[in-house]
């Protein structure tokens, strides 16, 4: 009797094997696009094979991430087309302000040029936005090293720690969320930065620590709103649009990653959180 259930089981499990390899095969390769789609709206479509079952489920999965970018793509096309039709009345004032009393003119001017540059910011970021760079697997640590070289130049700026990090990003728009928030760190931080690296779980940190007072606690969500400039950034007559953080944040979420502000001991902090890349996560969890 249990030489014939050995000899049963030997002949069945290779058959189970297969079936089981035929079935969770096409759910890994599922679960790998829903990750890749979190990542980056961009990726290309889940190829379809498979029981029938999940046939149909990954070309739901397509159709949802079609939809997805065409909304995202007439969004960002309307917002650039209605940005860039503002330009023509704000033209038109240009004239009809020579015909304004002489002490009233140097006031108006100014609110169209500050106009113009805030209309001019959402040009450029549409532009950025609509048209993805692709993305390339690289250590953040070499990203987070050059954008601190290069910061090294204008202010105090100190590499506490940096680890080595992989992730699947677009290079010139991750320099730019680090490049932005150093700025602002260097401008509105005491002088001195502080920049760490580390990856916990399944994700990369990056912090940029300041000896400034930073924001209030009521605007720490509230200053990533579009063209929303903090009490102390109007009061200190510098220059901005206040898009930045919005930028970085946009960035850091197609990415699947985030950013934030909060305070700490060590002083005022921007994280900048970025998944690993997939399979390097997935040995680390």
């Amino acid at each position: 009797m249990a030489l014939w259930f050995l000899l049963s089981l030997l002949t069945v499990a290779p058959v189970a094997w297969l079936f089981a390899r035929r079935i969770v095969g096409p759910l890994n390769d599922f679960a790998h696009a829903a990750d890749v789609l979190g990542r980056d709206p961009s990726a290309a479509v889940l190829p379809l094979h498979g029981p029938a079952e999940i046939g149909r489920a990954a070309h739901a999965f397509n159709q949802m991430q079609s939809r997805l970018r065409s909304f995202v793509d007439d969004r960002t096309a309307m917002i650039g087309a209605i940005s860039h039709d503002l330009r023509t009345p704000l033209t038109r004032l240009r004239f009809r302000i020579e015909e304004v009393p002489e002490d009233q003119q140097e006031d108006l001017r100014g609110e169209v040029a500050e106009m113009e540059e805030m209309i001019s910011s959402v040009i450029a970021f549409m532009r950025d936005a609509s048209i993805p760079n692709a993305r390339e697997r690289r250590d953040l640590a070499e990203l987070v090293d050059d954008v601190i070289e290069d910061a090294t130049l204008l202010g105090d700026v100190q590499a506490e720690r940096v680890e080595s990090a992989i992730v699947d990003v677009d290079p010139l728009g991750v320099r730019r969320v680090l490049n932005n928030l150093l700025t602002n760190a260097m401008k509105y931080g005491g002088g001195h930065v502080r920049v760490r690296l580390s990856v916990e779980n399944d994700c990369a940190m990056a912090d940029i620590v300041d000896d400034g007072p930073g924001v209030p606690d009521a605007e720490l969500e509230r200053i990533f709103e579009p063209f929303y400039r903090s009490e102390a950034a109007r009061a200190s007559d510098r220059e901005g649009s206040g898009l930045g953080l919005a930028v970085c944040r946009s960035i850091a979420r197609a990415h699947g990653g985030d950013v934030a502000l909060f305070r700490s001991p060590e002083g005022f902090t921007a994280r900048v959180t970025l998944p690993l890349a997939f399979d390097v996560g997935r040995r680390l969890a």
